[in-house]
């Protein structure tokens, strides 16, 4: 879930609480505020008619069609005042209303009359209706503004975070161009900022250490090793030698050649890696596929592999060294890892190339297949480095690359675009 979204439900929550609260409160205390002003009004009444009975003698008569309405009843005894609640009928709305009532006694005359004021509550009701909605609407307005320029806002403060998560989403360790993460005012994308950049300064700092230590081991282990293989040739070829010193001999030159063909592909990314492979021109990919079929036909003869192919006239923008390399660890990869009698399947169109086999009947793990010496087999003799430099090359080449499994074939798709001004 994102910060922006769990925020504003926090928010929305919080304000819906506080909506709901306020509301209730609100309409209590309006309530509570409008009866008192009635029992005042009331009360006010009360004085009138005391101030009236003082000077005239007389009960004032009633009126029948004012908001208070008046009514006398002879009592032997004075009562209590009292106000209360009563569901009276309204002759005027012709219908059941509730009334506030208020009961006292007055002397008139040497006579007790328990003097009854009622006056309705239906006009109170709908005032504080409509208080209440008015009030409510407008808060929830407020609200629902609050929520909406915080949210603005919030997207406006945050957008230095986004931009620099932009930025190291398209940082690629190793690589030439510069990280530019955004410049900000605010102290925690500044201390953000600061501690990227330290951590990706050390970073490169480390994976130049051990390119340049890739590289020259590499290199220094180039010589070594083509003279033990010089001297085991030599030897092999001695004719003094036993069956089992022969077959010794072997499994050691086996060994040396595979560390040889190790430190050729690690020498071979460390190179990718440093961008020694820079001049990119248009390849003629259909002669490039040609030309490999060629070089494979031996191979797949031996193995016993029907080879079918579909070629369209297509263009690549990229290195010819690296081209080649890249077609011949496809084509190297879907002949080691098949079966006897087996098949390859080339498929060359526009802007597109698929090489698919048979194999293992189990799909591969798409998740590990590229990474560095990762192998199906953990007693293969391969060292695990051809699809992890496939990968590279694709990389470096803006080449877009994926690994299915369908109908018991292998597949390996590569799809690029087009790119003008290349040499």
């Amino acid at each position: 879930m994102k910060l922006f979204t769990r925020y504003n439900r926090i928010i929305m929550l919080m304000a819906v609480l506080i909506f709901l609260i306020s509301g209730i409160a609100y309409y209590f205390l309006l309530d509570y505020i409008l009866l008192q002003e009635i029992d005042e009004v009331l009360s006010h009444k009360k004085t009138r008619m005391e101030t009236f009975v003082r000077i005239t003698g007389s009960l004032p008569v009633p009126d029948r069609l004012g908001e208070v309405q008046v009514s006398y009843t002879p009592v032997p005894t004075a009562i209590k005042e009292l106000h209360s609640f009563a569901t009276l009928y309204d002759s005027i709305e012709n219908r059941a209303a509730q009334f506030r009532k208020f009961v006292f006694t007055l002397p008139v005359k040497n006579e007790l009359y328990q003097v009854t004021l009622t006056r309705p509550l239906a006009g109170t009701h709908n005032l504080l209706t409509t208080l209440i909605f008015v009030t409510l609407a407008t808060i929830l307005t407020i609200l629902l503004i609050s929520v909406l320029i915080n949210r603005i806002i919030l997207r406006k403060l945050w957008e230095p975070f986004y931009a620099t998560i932009a930025a190291m989403r398209s940082y690629k360790l190793g690589k030439v161009k510069e990280v530019q993460l955004p410049e900000t005012n605010i102290n925690e994308f500044q201390f953000l900022n600061e501690n990227l950049e330290d951590t990706i300064h050390k970073a490169e700092e480390e994976y130049q250490s051990l390119k340049e230590f890739t590289e020259n081991a590499s290199h220094e282990l180039q010589t070594p090793l083509a003279v033990i293989r010089s001297k085991l040739d030599l030897l092999i070829q001695k004719e003094d030698l036993s069956e089992m010193q022969s077959e010794e001999l072997r499994e050691i030159y086996g060994s040396v050649k595979k560390m040889s063909q190790l430190s050729r592909s690690l020498l071979l990314m460390t190179k990718i890696g440093n961008q020694q492979f820079n001049k990119v021109s248009q390849i003629d990919l259909k002669e490039k596929i040609e030309e490999k079929l060629k070089q494979f036909q031996e191979l797949w003869n031996n193995s016993q592999l029907q080879v079918r192919c579909e070629l369209e006239e297509t263009l690549i923008p990229a290195n010819e060294n690296l081209v080649d390399i890249l077609l011949n660890n496809l084509l190297s990869n879907a002949s080691r890892h098949n079966i006897k009698g087996g098949s390859i399947d080339i498929h060359l169109q526009e802007r597109q190339l698929s090489v698919s086999n048979t194999g293992f009947l189990k799909p591969l793990d798409p998740k590990r297949i590229f990474r560095r010496f990762y192998k199906e087999e953990a007693h293969s003799h391969h060292n695990g480095l051809g699809l992890s430099i496939v990968k590279q090359i694709c990389e470096q080449s803006n080449i877009q690359i994926a690994y299915l499994y369908e109908n018991g074939r292998h597949i390996f798709q590569l799809k690029w675009q087009e790119s003008n001004g290349v040499d």
